[in-house]
C-alpha cells in the first residue's frame, strides 16, 4: 500500500524548481512552469512524502538503492519493513539481500543505507485557472496520480493512480486493464493509455550494457545472439555493439533470448563451478527488483525467502530501445520485431524511399508512414504494449499515438515456444550497426494483491514454491497454453466515484483489497460512515484531495568519502537533481 505520510502544512505552495533528466532545456522549463502555477496562478498545493513502494516505480517510497556487484545496473529495493515492520525475536528487521532485475544476482546490501521517499507536489482539485475561465474546471482523468482520503478511514491519505473512471465497468484480463459503460454487455474495450504515461510506467528486463562480469566469456549466456551463425557479429573492441551483414538474399537477424541465472547457478558460479543445469530460457515474468527484498527473518520460513522469484506472471507487452547507425549511401531494409502469445508484430524500415509499415502477424495496420533513416545514428523505440504498435523515432512519433489490433477483450493470450525469444533486429541489403539494447515490460495488473494469479488455475504442474523450480517452470512451454485460461475480475464502478490501483499491482493494496468497515451496518450502531451502498473499490469523488505534479525533492545521494554517521545518514551527501520530475 501507499499510506502517505502526514502532509507538509497545507499553503499556497512556494516556488521549488523540479529538473528534468532528459535535458537542459526541459530543466528550464520545468521551472518556468512551477513558477507560474505557484505564484502567477495561484495554484494551491500540498507537499507529501511517500513511505511505500506500492506507487513504484512513478514514486518512490522508503527504500535501498543497490549497484549490482556482478553488472554494475543500480536498481532499488523496498526499504519500508526496516522501519515500519513489527520487530523479530531476535531483534529489529533488517533487510539482508536484494535481487538484480537485469541478471538475477542476489546482493548482500545489509550495510546500505535506508533513503527516504520521494517529496511530492499535489495539485489541490477541483481547480478552475483564473483569468482563463473558458478553459472549465481541471478535474482528475484516468491514468493520472491521485492523492485522496481512505475510505476504509477518511483521516488516512493515500496515493494511487486513477484506472477506474465513474459510470463504467473496470476489467482486469491477463494483466490488462479493460472498460465498458455500466450495465452494458457488449465487449471491453482497451482504455489505451497516452504515450507520456506508457514510457513512464515500463520497467527493465534487459540492459545490454550492464552485463554480469561473470557470465561474460560463456556465450551460453548471452542474451543477443545472431539466428544464423554470420548474420550478425559483435565487435570484439566494443562490446554491446553488433553490426549484420550486406546480404540481399534475405533477413540477417539478432534475437533476444530472456536466459537469466537461477540462485543455484548463481551459487555455483559465485564458487567458481560449472552449475549442475546449463543455461535455460524463460518468459518474462513481472519481476521487480523492488519487491525483492530478503530480511533476517526469511531464512527460517522458506516462503519469505522464495519471495524474490515467485514473480511468475508472463508478460508479453514489451518495448524495446536502440541506437541504429545506417551507413553512407546505405539502401535495403530493417525490421524491428516484437513476439506476443506466438504472434510477430513488426515494424519494417525501407531506407531507399524513407517509409515505415507496422504488421500485426501479416495483416499490415494502417498506411506506410514516412521514416528516414538516413546515414548515420537513429534512435529507435518499438513498443507493443496494450494491443497497440507505437514507434519512437529520433523522438518523433511517425505513426502518432500508434495502430492497435485487438480491441475484444476475449482475445486469446497465452504465451508459446516463441515468447522464448521475443525480440528481433534485422536488416536485408545493408551492413547496419546496432548498440545500446534496452528492453522493458508493461505493468502486470495482479487480480489480486500480494497473490500470484496462477494458483487459482487448474494446471497438471502447478507453480512451485521452490525457486529454481519456478525457472523450469517458466521454460517449459507444455505448460503455457494454460496461461491463457486465467479468467477475469470485474469490478463496476458507480456514477460519482472512481477505482485506483497501484503501479506495483502485485504488491499495492488498493482498490481491489480494501474491506468494508466504512460501511453501515444495520443493527451495529456506531459502524462506518458510508451509507450508500458503495463497493468496497470506489472512492466517491468527495474524497478527492489533488492530483500528484511533481516530484520536488527525491531522497539524498551519498559522495566520496562517504562517511557513516548512524544506520542511515552518509556524509557529504547531494540533493539528487536527476531524479527530480514531473509525476507521470
Amino acid at each position: 500500500m501507499t499510506r502517505l505520510a502526514p502532509p507538509e502544512p497545507a499553503s499556497q505552495a512556494k516556488p521549488r524548481t523540479t529538473l528534468n533528466v532528459s535535458s537542459g532545456r526541459e530543466s528550464v522549463e520545468s521551472f518556468v512552469m512551477v513558477f507560474l502555477a505557484f505564484l502567477v496562478l495561484g495554484v494551491e498545493a500540498e507537499g507529501f512524502v511517500i513511505p511505500t513502494g506500492s506507487m513504484a516505480p512513478t514514486l518512490m517510497g522508503r527504500h535501498k538503492e543497490v549497484p549490482c556487484p556482478e553488472c554494475g545496473l543500480t536498481y532499488a529495493v523496498d526499504g519500508n519493513r526496516e522501519i515500519e515492520g513489527p520487530p523479530t525475536p531476535s531483534g529489529p528487521v533488517r533487510i539482508e539481500a536484494a535481487v538484480c532485475v537485469n541478471c538475477r544476482y542476489p546482493a548482500r546490501i545489509a550495510d546500505a543505507p535506508n533513503f527516504q521517499g520521494d517529496r511530492i507536489y499535489v495539485i489541490k482539485t477541483p481547480l478552475n485557472l483564473p483569468f482563463v475561465p473558458q478553459l472549465g474546471t481541471a478535474r482528475i482523468g484516468r491514468w493520472e496520480v491521485a492523492v485522496f482520503k481512505l475510505p476504509e478511514d477518511p483521516e488516512v491519505r493515500y496515493i494511487k493512480r486513477v484506472v477506474g473512471l465513474p459510470g463504467e465497468t473496470l476489467r482486469i484480463l491477463k494483466g490488462d486493464l479493460w472498460v465498458r459503460p455500466l450495465g452494458d454487455s457488449g465487449p471491453f474495450r482497451r482504455s489505451l493509455r497516452p504515450m507520456m504515461h506508457q514510457d513512464a510506467m515500463q520497467i527493465l528486463v534487459h540492459d545490454d550494457a550492464h552485463r554480469p562480469h561473470a557470465l561474460r566469456d560463456d556465450p551460453r549466456w548471452a542474451r543477443w545472439r545472431p539466428r544464423e551463425a554470420g548474420a550478425w557479429e559483435e565487435l570484439g573492441s566494443e562490446p554491446g555493439v553488433y553490426r549484420s551483414s550486406s546480404r540481399a538474399d534475405g533477413w540477417s537477424e539478432l534475437r533476444y533470448r530472456h536466459v537469466v541465472p537461477d540462485p543455484a547457478q548463481w551459487t555455483a558460479i559465485a564458487r567458481n563451478e560449472s552449475p549442475s543445469q546449463p543455461p535455460r530460457a524463460t518468459l518474462i515474468t513481472d519481476f521487480y527488483a523492488y519487491n525483492t527484498e530478503i530480511t533476517n527473518e526469511a531464512a527460517a520460513h522458506p516462503v519469505l525467502l522464495s519471495k524474490p522469484w515467485r514473480q511468475p506472471h508472463w508478460v508479453g507487452d514489451l518495448t524495446v530501445q536502440f541506437t541504429l547507425q545506417v551507413p553512407a549511401g546505405g539502401k535495403g531494409r530493417v525490421r524491428v520485431e516484437l513476439v506476443k502469445a506466438g504472434v510477430p508484430n513488426r515494424c519494417e524500415f525501407d531506407i531507399a524511399d524513407g517509409t515505415a509499415t507496422l504488421w500485426h502477424g501479416d495483416r499490415r495496420l494502417g498506411p506506410k508512414v514516412a521514416a528516414r533513416l538516413g546515414p548515420g545514428a537513429h534512435v529507435i523505440r518499438f513498443a507493443n504494449v496494450d494491443d497497440r504498435l507505437t514507434l519512437r523515432l529520433d523522438g518523433k512519433l511517425p505513426f502518432g499515438e500508434g495502430e492497435s489490433f485487438a480491441p475484444d477483450a476475449a482475445t486469446a493470450s497465452a504465451p508459446t515456444a516463441d515468447d522464448l525469444d521475443p525480440v528481433g533486429i534485422a536488416t536485408e541489403g545493408v551492413a547496419a550497426t546496432v548498440q545500446g539494447l534496452r528492453l522493458t515490460r508493461d505493468i502486470y495488473y495482479s487480480l489480486h494483491p500480494g497473490r500470484v494469479d496462477y494458483d487459482g488455475l487448474e494446471l497438471d504442474d502447478p507453480l512451485p514454491a521452490d525457486p529454481v523450480a519456478v525457472f523450469d517452470w517458466l521454460a517449459n512451454p507444455r505448460l503455457f497454453a494454460a496461461f491463457g485460461k486465467l479468467g477475469p475480475r470485474d469490478f463496476p464502478i458507480a456514477p460519482g466515484r472512481y477505482m485506483m490501483m497501484g503501479d506495483n499491482s502485485p504488491w499495492s493494496r488498493d482498490g481491489r483489497d480494501w474491506r468494508r468497515t466504512d460501511q453501515v451496518e444495520p443493527g451495529r450502531p456506531g459502524r462506518g460512515w458510508d451509507d450508500s451502498g458503495r463497493e468496497s473499490w470506489e472512492v466517491p469523488e468527495s474524497l478527492l484531495i489533488g492530483k500528484a505534479f511533481c516530484v520536488y525533492w527525491p531522497h539524498l545521494t551519498p559522495v566520496w568519502p562517504q562517511f557513516r554517521l548512524g544506520r542511515d545518514v552518509r556524509l557529504p551527501a547531494r540533493p539528487t537533481f536527476e531524479q527530480m520530475r514531473w509525476v507521470r
